[in-house]
């Protein structure tokens, strides 16, 4: 894996600088995309922009908003070194490492994409996401997208996917052999409970995991899609008598 280094390279901000953090400090990587069809150099023009276009803040960021970014070719480029607190993610940064993916995705809430992942994208991303998970000695249920923190759309329907399956999604304390069934369990209480998880079939698609998010919400617990033992026990005890 070649990882180029564009982080002198690319214009920063007159006056500003980011905030620095141990490494140790680090406990997340999280997955975003563009939403739009620019190259990593006119997103880091927008983001230290100065001016009332600019969402992140009028003043213009220091850098752009990402510690990597991966072309549509697969090339990947560090922009910001991980000591660096950068501005990807709302509540996160402290702890977050960012990666962006270039292009416009459809995603949940989000049909206007206008194109999809390329085969490099993901290769490269996952190889960098092993590369981080392994060097900061993370495990995988460290990897989130930006829809675990309140962006549904990003990274889209193709990359929440491949998160999820990297995750390891489901955790709710049972064999290997009894993971479907389960599955089915928590789509028929869903269900019961008005949540809309979709055709009981064992299948963790993208109706299931967007009911338990909200579920999740609305019980006020972690909303990471991943049915542990809070979620679990809450789902049990609310259709105890269903």
């Amino acid at each position: 894996m070649h990882i180029k280094n564009l982080i002198k390279e690319l214009p920063w901000h007159a006056d500003r600088v980011w905030q620095r953090r141990e490494l140790s400090q680090i406990d997340k990587i999280i997955v975003h995309q563009e939403l739009g069809e620019s190259t990593i150099e006119q997103v880091n023009a927008y983001h230290t922009s100065v001016g009332p276009q600019n969402h992140i803040t009028p003043r213009g960021c220091p850098h752009i908003c990402y510690h990597y970014a991966i072309r549509k070719n697969g090339e990947i480029v560090q922009v910001n070194e991980l000591s660096d607190i950068v501005w990807q993610c709302k509540g996160q940064n402290t702890s977050g490492v960012g990666i962006m993916l270039v292009g416009n995705f459809s995603g949940p809430g989000y049909d206007m994409g206008t194109s999809e992942p390329t085969p490099e994208q993901i290769q490269s991303t996952e190889q960098l996401v092993d590369f981080l998970l392994e060097s900061l000695s993370l495990p995988n249920t460290s990897l989130f997208g930006h829809y675990h923190f309140g962006k549904p759309a990003c990274p889209g329907h193709v990359m929440q996917a491949w998160i999820e399956q990297k995750r390891g999604v489901l955790n709710v304390g049972v064999s290997e052999q009894k993971v479907e069934k389960s599955i089915t369990e928590i789509q028929s209480r869903l269900n019961t409970l008005g949540y809309a998880a979709g055709k009981v079939d064992g299948l963790l698609g993208m109706k299931t995991q967007s009911a338990i998010r909200r579920f999740q919400a609305d019980q006020h617990l972690l909303v990471d899609g991943i049915v542990g033992p809070q979620t679990w026990s809450k789902l049990l005890n609310l259709t105890a008598k269903s």
